[in-house]
């Protein structure tokens, strides 16, 4: 099973600290629903670069979005050679490390700019 990508804001807690209970829980509920879009793109657009054989390996990474907990979201395989085709496939591996990366400065510039609404 290929190990799971987890995105989760840091640094968050010293901004929720200064604001009141509400603007806090706003907040939180803002950068979740942003978090996970960022990860649902971030799980297709992996699907959509994985080496495809059968389909097996692509189709299972959409559907494996999952809330780990507050503004934490977690996506992966689990299917048994997943780990292998990233790290090891002639010409498409790194397909989920990709996925991050190219959605990671989009990430960061969604959440600060929520923040900086405040």
């Amino acid at each position: 099973m290929a190990r799971n990508m987890n995105v989760h804001i840091t640094g968050i807690d010293d901004v929720l600290r200064r604001l009141s209970d509400e603007a806090a829980r706003d907040l939180v509920a803002d950068i979740d629903i942003i978090t996970e879009r960022t990860v649902r793109t971030m799980a297709n657009e992996a699907a959509t670069n994985a080496p495809v054989k059968t389909g097996k390996l692509a189709a299972s990474i959409p559907p494996s979005v999952e809330k780990l907990d507050d503004m934490a979201w977690q996506f992966g395989s689990d299917v048994e050679y997943a780990t292998r085709q990233e790290y090891e496939h002639a010409s498409k591996k790194g397909f989920f490390r990709k996925a991050v990366w190219d959605n990671r400065e989009k990430f960061r510039q969604a959440v600060q700019r929520r923040i900086n609404e405040l």
